[in-house]
């Protein structure tokens, strides 16, 4: 089967490195694209920045801006910009540049098992740690823009969400 005793003893070690206690499985390597990034904190005006609370050393953390929609909230429709860093134990900041003041709504969510998509439970709410911008929780319903909506003066703003579990 094996042409010689090296390629046996090859083929062994490699299944032992994968699977070795202390080494990280290929599959343990976040799925984050660089048009994900976030903005570098304070490089220009206006921008938005935002901390985020109550995030654990797991999977990756996604925060979402939005266009005021009254349909298409929450959609790729209405959404302006993703960032997806690795999730951190305690307080995140990522920063989003945009155009001009205005209207806009945060959504963030911590993908904990890292498969780029917020899982949801039977009735479609979060199943995954989930956060507005106005830090209202969710209710038995989807939300609007309006109940996230915030405005961001010429300067830029500063706003802090707390991902409720």
């Amino acid at each position: 089967m094996f042409s010689n005793r090296n390629s046996l003893v090859s083929l062994l070690l490699g299944a032992f490195m994968l699977t070795a206690p202390g080494a990280a499985p290929a599959s343990d390597k976040l799925d984050i694209r660089p048009h994900e990034a976030p903005a570098t904190c304070g490089a220009r005006a206006p921008q938005i920045r935002v901390v985020v609370e109550n995030v654990t050393a797991q999977g990756i953390l996604t925060v979402e801006l939005y266009q005021p929609s009254e349909k298409d909230f929450l959609k790729k429709a209405s959404r302006l910009h993703r960032i997806r860093v690795p999730a951190e134990q305690g307080p995140q900041t990522v920063c989003f540049d945009v155009d001009s003041a205005g209207r806009y709504a945060i959504a963030a969510y911590q993908d904990l098992d890292a498969d780029r998509d917020l899982d949801q439970k039977w009735n479609m709410m979060p199943a995954e740690p989930f956060a507005l911008s106005s830090n209202k929780k969710l209710a038995l319903r989807m939300p609007v823009f309006d109940d996230a909506a915030f405005e961001v003066p010429k300067q830029g703003v500063k706003i802090r969400i707390r991902l409720q579990k």
